[in-house]
């Protein structure tokens, strides 16, 4: 069970940030490497599986964005 924003410290906080960061940056190569492998396969055998799930993955996208701009924030206003 992770903890709320408000009851981490700062460091803590800095050190989740950075963990969203690199999971961020992993899973939108990941998404844009399925987006280009089932583009090619959808041009070889037409239209299956692999040309919808770069599109159904792809609004958890936001969703690690957002928790990265919430941390963000929470950083930002400790630091004020």
């Amino acid at each position: 069970m992770s903890k709320e924003l408000s009851e981490m410290s700062l460091d803590e906080l800095k050190s989740q940030e950075k963990g969203q960061t690199i999971i961020l940056s992993a899973f939108i190569g990941l998404v844009a490497i399925m987006a280009v492998a089932g583009g090619y396969l959808t041009y070889l055998e037409g239209f299956n599986v692999f040309t919808v799930l770069p599109v159904a993955f792809f609004p958890l996208v936001f969703v690690f964005f957002n928790n990265l701009k919430k941390t963000k924030s929470e950083i930002g206003s400790r630091d004020s």
